[in-house]
């Protein structure tokens, strides 16, 4: 059985659930990998370095600074989680043995979840240290971070759902 099989006999929740968590998948990626969470005058803070448009970037790994140690902990959790999470609905969607699988299924709903709430606590912890009186220079990576943790969370929801087992795919 070949991919366009298994989605096809995917349920519903699982489709739209795998659609969800591959938006979230990319949201979490560049979130993750670019320097855009905090900028102000030329100067752009990320998880991993800051840049400036005078010199070049200089990495924040290794700092002494036991909040962002926090930050980029839990934000390393919480990309883990997502990821793990979306290979877990390919696997419950379109491999053999784990097709239809509950514990692929609730696996999958786990991660996510556990995802949604390591990201919540990254961008919490984030916005409370860059937050300049309500002024609006959190970036784009720390928007996609929190679109990703809801998504996370709402694609973890619908595989509490529709990923309980015999219920995604049609036996015969």
């Amino acid at each position: 059985m070949g991919v366009r099989e298994g989605f096809a006999k995917s349920n519903i929740a699982t489709k739209i659930a795998f659609f969800i968590v591959l938006l979230a998948v990319f949201a979490n990626w560049i979130a993750f990998c670019t320097t855009s969470w905090y900028r102000n005058a030329g100067t752009y803070v990320g998880l991993w370095r800051v840049c400036t448009s005078s010199i070049a970037c200089s990495v924040l790994d290794g700092s002494p600074n036991d909040k962002l140690d926090a930050i980029q902990a839990f934000a390393v959790f919480g990309f883990m989680f997502l990821n793990v999470g979306f290979i877990l609905i390919l696997l419950y969607m379109f491999v053999g043995k784990f097709k239809g699988n509950a514990e692929a299924g609730i696996g999958s709903a786990i991660c996510l979840i556990m995802s949604a709430a390591t990201w919540l606590i990254s961008v919490a912890i984030f916005g409370a240290e860059y937050d300049d009186n309500g002024s609006d220079k959190l970036g784009y990576s720390y928007a996609l971070a929190v679109c990703a943790l809801i998504l996370a969370l709402i694609g973890g929801i619908i595989m509490i759902i529709g990923g309980r087992g015999n219920s995604s795919v049609s036996s015969k």
